[in-house]
């Protein structure tokens, strides 16, 4: 089971993957949490840095975002899909849609040019958050420093696009309430979208309440 996370910085997607990860783990399966750009590869070291140091060039960046994929899937998400694993990613191509387009036409006909190369998640979950609100939680979990991708423009455009993304595998979650709310959704949509698969029966079998579900409590309801 593949489940990727996506949403605008301070949506809250940083947080429900541990959440998740958290659910599942000891509960005899493996979970394997990770998260785009990847500390694997050359590429996202370099694209991690530029989130501080200052961006690259849009054709480079976008390239690199490809590149540390394509690591990401072949040397660590197939591995782990093989060995049974659920893998769960804070981030996944949503997001170089989102934050290398500027509008959502753009961002399909960048899909369109990626689809061949990518390993497409069982389940896509985009949680939808207004700017006001991500903006307020990463300044308050960041003290005000805000990285080049954190700029009320570029949040703005990425969350138009979020906001177009559909297909089967898409799930949008309201984020701009609690991190509990958040939580509640995801595990709504997995019983009903995975009722058939009697893994996910067995993991969620246990919990006769969504509350008395584990919830790491951050500092806030991070992104």
């Amino acid at each position: 089971m593949f489940i990727a996370i996506d949403g605008i910085d301070g949506s809250g997607k940083t947080t429900l993957a541990r959440q998740l990860a958290e659910l599942f783990t000891g509960k005899k399966t493996e979970v394997f949490l990770t998260k785009e750009p990847t500390d694997y590869s050359k590429w996202g070291q370099r694209l991690r840095r530029a989130s501080i140091e200052g961006r690259l060039p849009a054709n480079v960046e976008l390239e690199y975002f490809r590149q540390d994929r394509q690591n990401h899937i072949e040397h660590h998400i197939k591995p782990a899909l093989a060995a049974g694993a659920i893998v769960i990613s804070d981030r996944y191509v949503d997001s170089t849609l989102a934050f290398q387009s500027n509008t959502s036409d753009e961002a399909e006909t960048l899909y369109q040019s990626m689809v061949d190369e990518i390993l497409i998640p069982d389940l896509t979950f985009i949680i939808d958050c207004p700017v006001d609100i991500g903006l307020r939680r990463i300044n308050i979990r960041d003290n005000g420093n805000l990285s080049q991708f954190e700029k009320r423009e570029t949040l703005e455009r990425a969350e138009a696009i979020y906001e177009a993304r559909k297909g089967e595998n898409y799930v949008h979650l309201d984020g701009s309430k609690n991190i509990e709310d958040t939580f509640i959704q995801a595990i709504e949509t997995l019983r009903h979208k995975f009722d058939d698969n009697p893994r996910f029966r067995g993991l969620l079998s246990g919990v006769v309440n969504i509350k008395d579900m584990p919830l790491i409590t951050p500092r806030f309801a991070a992104g």
